[in-house]
């Protein structure tokens, strides 16, 4: 069974995700760890500036694995585990312009999707309902409003001790609002028949209980399919 979630940044879908995989017992799948691992690896082999031949070429052959182990992504680079690698703020910011290739979302759809394959998944990123599971049991773009998401990632940063202006933040959310909807290559919206859950006014203990419940209702659905003649 996969459920994908999607929506905009803020939204709270890494948090409600990885709650969500441990109250169903099932794997999650970190969609922005696999993008942050590839700019690391461009990075690594000289390739973040490559053409898209060159990219599609080389890709397939890099020693970047990805496993599900113990129902968490595990990322691999020459049979040892990436870290804290993947954590540092120019790798992120390398991930969001290398996830604007399409050689890049090609490969990692791929992989994404055979990571479902044998695993029941809840898989969180930008794309998740649209183009990498099209077909999910559950589909849920959750999102909230732009003052809002801006509040939620202010206090995160007051939480971490770390400076940071309400105003600055709500522009930045608009822009990357703006730019993800109106990119050419998967672009921010719901998927068809995504469910559309605005956690504006929810706390995070409701949006997983929500979840909870859709995907008990998604999966004696799916079973029922299953066990029909």
């Amino acid at each position: 069974m996969v459920i994908a979630v999607d929506g905009p940044a803020g939204a709270g879908k890494s948090t409600v995700c990885r709650r969500l995989a441990q109250a169903l017992g099932v794997a999650y799948l970190d969609t922005g760890a696999m993008y942050r691992a590839v700019a690391w690896a461009l990075a690594q082999c000289a390739m973040d500036q490559a053409s898209d031949q060159r990219m599609r070429q080389e890709l397939p052959l890099l020693p970047l694995e990805f496993l599900i182990e113990a129902g968490r992504l595990r990322i691999d680079w020459e049979g040892s585990p990436l870290g804290d690698e993947l954590r540092n703020p120019s790798i992120s910011r390398m991930a969001s312009l290398v996830s604007q290739r399409r050689p890049v979302r090609d490969f990692l759809t791929q992989k994404q999707r055979a990571l479902s394959r044998g695993h029941d998944v809840v898989a969180e990123g930008r794309d998740m309902t649209t183009v990498v599971f099209p077909d999910a049991e559950l589909k849920v773009f959750l999102t909230a409003s732009d003052r809002v998401r801006a509040e939620r990632r202010w206090k995160e940063y007051k939480e971490k001790g770390l400076s940071a202006d309400l105003e600055d933040i709500l522009r930045q959310i608009q822009e990357r609002d703006a730019a993800d909807s109106q990119r050419v290559l998967a672009p921010l919206k719901p998927g068809k028949d995504a469910i559309i859950l605005d956690t504006s006014e929810l706390s995070i203990d409701q949006v997983v209980e929500q979840l909870v419940r859709w995907a008990m209702e998604a999966r004696e659905k799916a079973l029922k399919r299953e066990g029909s003649p």
